[in-house]
């Protein structure tokens, strides 16, 4: 029987896991290659990137007394489980710009190396170290988007909750911005398609929209429900802010009033379980 993610080691004490969508796109890259080897060579320094960006992020959080369950790889990128985040703006910061920080890092030395070592040139070397710049060059700026779920979605709102306004009122900025950017990626794959102009991996850029829209949504109502905030608005039912059940953001006011308490288990025990994605 099939699993949908299977451990793959355990580093720092924090479980890794493949997803088994990222299994299928590493198989999609070993097939895009003209040799196997080259595609498998691929398809681990994809694996190793991911890995090396989500342990940024949950090294910082542990830091800053954060527990972290599990790291799972998938399709649309890393997700770190934390059982709980920062609640300090500028520690949510430095956590969000960990990740962005190992993968330009990586983006860098996997470039430059390979001019300063020539006898690398035309080898396999020479091809995993740019496919690590490559990759880790495109998880930075993607990464980068200042819009949830990406990590540039959660330091502009440590930014905006810093300087400016209240955690919620910042994650809706940041969720709405998430939003277009998703319609945005899903109108690109159409174009391409009504165009003739359709290339390669279209399916997974659709599929990382849709991922997109929808956990910018959750990011926002989770922040409700850790406030105590919510409070409906004009805009309910409209498909870009959401369903019926979507929030407006409530008054900058810096107050909120939980009653009854949000995620109430049984024994009256009170936990929460969040999921920090890229």
């Amino acid at each position: 029987m099939l699993k949908s993610s299977y451990q793959l080691c355990t580093l720092f004490g924090i479980p890794i896991k493949l997803d088994f969508s990222l299994i299928i796109l590493m198989f999609l890259l070993v097939t895009n290659y003209g040799s196997p080897l080259y595609g498998i060579a691929a398809g681990l320094a994809l694996l190793v990137s991911i890995t090396l960006h989500e342990l940024g992020h949950s090294l910082v959080a542990m830091a800053f007394g954060c527990r972290v369950r599990d790291i799972t790889l998938m399709m649309m990128g890393g997700c770190a489980s934390l059982l709980s985040i920062p609640r300090k703006a500028w520690q949510e910061f430095l956590m969000a710009a960990a990740g962005p920080a190992v993968s330009f890092v990586l983006a860098a030395a996997g470039l430059l190396v390979p001019h300063f070592l020539p006898g690398l040139r035309g080898t396999l070397g020479a091809f995993v170290y740019y496919q690590i710049g490559w990759l880790n060059l495109l998880l930075f700026t993607f990464n980068l988007l200042p819009a949830f779920p990406m990590d540039g979605g959660r330091i502009l709102r440590a930014f905006l909750q810093q300087f400016f306004m209240t955690r919620v009122r910042a994650t809706w900025i940041a969720s709405r911005i998430g939003r277009f950017v998703a319609i945005l990626m899903g109108v690109s794959v159409l174009y391409s398609l009504f165009t003739r102009n359709a290339q390669g991996f279209m399916l997974i850029r659709l599929l990382i929209a849709y991922y997109i829209y929808q956990s910018a949504e959750r990011e926002y109502r989770m922040v409700l429900m850790e406030e105590g905030a919510a409070r409906p608005g004009p805009f309910a039912g409209f498909p870009f802010f959401g369903g019926a059940s979507t929030r407006t953001p409530p008054p900058d006011d810096g107050k909120a009033v939980v009653s009854p308490p949000p995620y109430v288990r049984r024994g009256g025990a009170t936990r929460v379980d969040v999921r920090k994605e890229d």
